[in-house]
């Protein structure tokens, strides 16, 4: 995503309907100033001002990527490169998610099994049962980002 392209996209269909900046702002519940800087190009709209704004400024939300006004065509087009790379993203994540399980076994492994085998002093076993419930810990968190994205997704 080019931000400079999107702002002068976002400049000229603000302009095509007739709003100023302020206006825009007041329907988005934003500063007139972050208008400003979404035109700019040194910003851009927040994730969930995408849709509020797509629809004050009458485009889809496939135009306002690219940056272009699309033609029925293009918007088919457009539109079914985005649900694959959606789907392209979903496969990515279920596959991590593997890797997670993994990662759980790892942790559970170096936790019982090598404090109990390799371990001889208690500084060791400490050190082997931290690194061990680092491995799992990290592996819960990371398994918990990922069914929250894929969540995201499907919605």
């Amino acid at each position: 995503m080019d931000k400079q392209k999107i702002g002068t996209f976002i400049s000229t269909c603000r302009k095509e309907k007739g709003l100023t900046q302020a206006q825009l702002a007041g329907i988005l519940g934003v500063s007139d100033k972050s208008i400003s800087r979404w035109e700019n190009g040194k910003t851009m709209p927040d994730f969930s001002l995408y849709e509020p704004l797509c629809q004050a400024l009458n485009i889809q939300i496939s135009e306002l990527l690219y940056a272009k006004k699309m033609t029925g065509n293009e918007k088919e087009a457009y539109g079914e490169k985005s649900a694959l790379n959606i789907f392209k993203t979903k496969s990515e994540l279920e596959t991590f998610a593997i890797f997670t399980e993994i990662l759980f076994v790892v942790g559970i492994i170096i936790t019982i099994t090598f404090t109990k085998v390799l371990a001889v002093t208690i500084t060791q076993k400490i050190i082997t049962m931290i690194c061990g419930g680092f491995v799992f810990g990290f592996s819960i968190v990371l398994r918990i980002k990922i069914r929250k994205a894929i969540m995201e997704l499907e919605k």
